[in-house]
């Protein structure tokens, strides 16, 4: 199998799918977590303030070793075929409501 890589020229340039196993073979997911939020900067009376649940969705490779903080998810939106990964961010455990692992075909 074959996959076309993008080339700013209008070669295509190509690589066989099992070159790329060792960039994809992290999970990734989707995790859906209550995210901390700021109010518009005015005066509320307290029975008008709306403190309810600010929902986000964060999807990326899933960063799991030795040194992860147990109380967080570290979740990269980039990794490099050598493991290095960038674009990094820690969600709380406890401040997740759903967690699914996406399947690649």
């Amino acid at each position: 199998m074959k996959k076309v890589v993008y080339s700013p020229s209008n070669k295509k340039n190509t690589v066989n799918a099992k070159d790329t196993d060792k960039v994809t073979s992290k999970n990734v997911y989707t995790i859906i977590w209550r995210d901390a939020y700021s109010s518009e900067d005015v005066w509320y009376e307290e029975d008008q303030h709306d403190n309810s649940d600010y929902l986000v969705e964060t999807t990326g490779y899933l960063i799991e070793n030795s040194t992860s903080n147990p109380h967080y998810y570290t979740v990269a939106s980039t990794i490099t075929q050598d493991g290095q990964f960038c674009s990094v961010i820690n969600i709380p455990k406890h401040m997740v409501v759903a967690k699914t692992r996406l399947v690649r075909k």
